[in-house]
């Protein structure tokens, strides 16, 4: 059995949470790894550049993870609502076939449950669209961030007395990618899950 779109929509968005606490730890990492870059000087001028791009990515992250967030938990409103109209709706539509004389007295209320329910699907429907071209574009941020991340191995090799803390930046980069990748795997999974 599927899960219902507003619990999905509310996991998705805990997902995406976790995510955005992931790339603020990159932004953490890109204030570190610019701070060494000074300190190393003219060793490190290449990693000088990366860290501004290890800084950019994780701002575009946290303000994709937020808006995703806002989505999901938007999605989530209208989830509830759109139950709460199918809900209403089949007890209209319960009325109906009971053919009952005064069931005529409802039919402008049932109407307007109607054409709620249709509009609320509608706009359930182009949220959902939304919400798998953001994690799609997420996705894009993570494969920049392994490009970082392999850049950043690359100019650690050359930095002399530096090079094992450079390493470590940018094994910090591999690991936060993969787990921010994770937290998207994880979401993408729950909306093809999803029951409307």
């Amino acid at each position: 059995m599927a899960t219902p779109i507003f619990v999905t929509a509310a996991s998705i968005a805990a997902e995406l949470h976790q995510a955005m606490l992931e790339a603020k730890g990159l932004a953490l990492t890109a204030k570190n790894a610019r701070a060494l870059a000074v300190r190393a000087g003219s060793k490190t001028v290449g990693f000088k550049a990366i860290t501004h791009f290890i800084d950019e990515l994780a701002s575009d992250i946290i303000r994709q993870s937020q808006y995703i967030n806002g989505v999901s938990e938007s999605l989530s409103q209208q989830a509830v609502a759109l139950w709460r109209a199918n809900t209403a709706a089949s007890k209209f539509e319960w009325l109906e076939r009971q053919q009952l004389p005064w069931g005529e007295s409802l039919r402008e209320s049932m109407q307007t449950c109607y054409e709620e329910r249709e509009r609320l699907s509608q706009l359930l429907h182009r949220g959902l669209r939304e919400l798998e071209a953001q994690l799609e574009e997420g996705d894009k941020h993570i494969r920049t961030a392994n490009l970082i991340a392999t850049s950043s191995k690359v100019e650690a090799a050359s930095a002399g007395d530096f090079r094992a803390q450079l390493e470590v930046i940018a094994h910090n980069i591999t690991i936060t990618a993969s787990q921010i990748r994770q937290h998207l795997t994880n979401a993408r999974r729950l909306l093809n899950q999803k029951q409307v």
